[in-house]
């Protein structure tokens, strides 16, 4: 699991990315992220005992879409993402980064 490479603060930006990203787009979630809003509330209650190994799953999905959305979407002032990451786009990106490199990942398809 690429989150064990993670500490514990950072685990709490991507816990608090993945929530702040269903409070911003509620309904519109599984639209926009693959994910049910059911599957984000489980993703939640179970954190940080999740798998996030498989890169199509719920899990990886939430994690991934979550943060890119609070780095790049529409609509989301850095003030806003700071309210609901608890971490600026500086340290937001440092976290997505560690994590998708922890993954195997080259990229996380942002520029």
């Amino acid at each position: 699991m690429s989150l064990a490479a993670l500490s514990e603060q950072e685990l709490d930006v991507v816990r608090r990315s993945i929530e702040g990203a269903l409070l911003h787009h509620g309904w519109d979630i599984e639209t926009r992220f693959g994910v049910t809003e059911g599957e984000m509330r489980g993703i939640l209650a179970k954190w940080p005992d999740v798998d996030d190994s498989v890169d199509s799953g719920p899990v990886c999905l939430a994690i991934n879409n979550s943060l890119n959305d609070l780095l790049h979407g529409l609509g989301i002032s850095d003030a806003r993402a700071v309210e609901l990451a608890g971490a600026n786009r500086t340290e937001m990106r440092r976290v997505y980064d560690k994590w998708a490199i922890a993954r195997g990942w080259t990229s996380t398809g942002v520029l």
